[in-house]
């Protein structure tokens, strides 16, 4: 097949790993070719020089909404014509770009599914009216602009049938799991302090969003201090973004700043924990990466993270600074549930799909759509 792989609207968070994890697993795949349209973010974390030559890589400006007047969707148009590819992937959607081919799209904003999430009650009026136009926007354009649509989690599929108005015939399941890279050997890149003795690490690989309620580091820290526990907080946000929300606290913090795939092996290994007090997701590698890492999981106790962590983490009230706090202070003192924890997560983790089968998931469903008058 004469396969786009289209990352052009992607720009931060855990959409851009997923797309980096399938790019890379296409390389076992080498009876296709491979036409990456990548976006000024995807273009950084992509190394063309480590693909064969049944890839080619072209770079693009993010698609603007105001899709009449964009020079970006006019290229893409172009380029299209050009390959002429059997099949269109767009690794999350919506895009701006409606390209000519067949085209199938992922799906992952679970703030468009989950709107009895509580996270909705946090916003000003305003908010709630631009939220409302952006999301109508968007979902015509996930309704107009794809033949086919893979979701994460049969929650999901449901939910996405519903919002968009389509069967769920034209959709199918494709669960996530860490990166390969996960699995391999990593070096010690030195990006971290050594450990005070009796330290413990909290790690949140993670931009900075509302919905993930990382703020509340600030209620925490007096807690922290208070029962003289002795606790540290990894983050990976950007430090200008540390300096405006987190200026007080900052000596229970050491911030990376955002970081490559790559390091995260690294960043896991010197941790202790994973924190992820997040108010909504469909579904992020965070957990599994943390298993497969051998580290427990303290997570918000809503479905979206039950569903994909069963009982291998301590769940907690995301709006309840007490039960947080209590479900720390078990963590670190508890080595028994500590252990059991980390075994857990083992188990549950085996059972997901690696990189490389999910990549060839995608693909047949590729296959499949290539096939099929729509």
């Amino acid at each position: 097949m004469k396969i786009i792989i289209n990352t052009t609207n992607l720009k931060t968070g855990g959409a851009l790993q997923v797309a980096i994890s399938f790019i890379k697993e296409c390389i076992n795949f080498d009876e296709h070719e491979y036409f990456v349209f990548l976006s000024p973010s995807m273009n950084k974390e992509i190394q063309q020089d480590k693909f064969p030559n049944n890839f080619k890589f072209y770079i693009f400006n993010n698609p603007s909404r105001f899709i009449l007047f964009d020079k970006t969707i006019k290229k893409l148009d172009k380029k299209e014509k050009e390959i002429v590819p059997d099949v269109v992937f767009s690794v999350f959607g919506p895009t701006y770009w409606k390209p000519k081919s067949k085209h199938v799209m992922g799906f992952a904003n679970g703030l468009y599914l989950y709107s009895e999430s509580p996270y909705f009650n946090t916003f000003s009026f305003l908010d709630k009216i631009k939220f409302k136009l952006k999301k109508e926007y968007h979902r015509f354009l996930l309704r107009t602009n794809a033949d086919f649509y893979v979701l994460q989690t049969e929650d999901m599929k449901k939910r996405f049938a519903q919002f968009i108005s389509k069967e769920e015939n034209i959709m199918q399941v494709i669960s996530s799991r860490h990166d390969s890279i996960f699995e391999q050997p990593f070096n010690d890149l030195k990006l971290l302090p050594n450990k005070s003795d009796g330290e413990f690490w909290f790690i949140t690989i993670s931009a900075y969003y509302p919905h993930k309620r990382l703020d509340l580091i600030n209620d925490l820290v007096p807690l922290i201090k208070k029962e003289k526990l002795n606790v540290k907080f990894i983050l990976t946000i950007p430090e200008d973004v540390l300096e405006k929300n987190f200026r007080n606290v900052k000596e229970y913090i050491i911030n990376l700043g955002p970081v490559k795939l790559e390091e995260c092996s690294y960043i896991y290994s010197k941790c202790d924990a994973l924190f992820l007090p997040t108010l909504i997701e469909s579904f992020t590698a965070s957990y599994p990466e943390a298993m497969i890492m051998k580290k427990p999981i303290l997570t918000s106790h809503y479905s979206f993270a039950k569903t994909v962590c069963k009982d291998a983490a301590l769940y907690f009230n995301p709006y309840d600074i007490n039960d947080i706090m209590n479900q720390i202070r078990i963590i670190y003192t508890d080595k028994k549930l500590y252990t059991d924890l980390v075994e857990k997560g083992l188990k549950v983790v085996e059972i997901l799909p690696s990189s490389k089968s999910r990549a060839n998931k995608y693909l047949n469903i590729l296959e499949e759509i290539k096939g099929r008058n729509v």
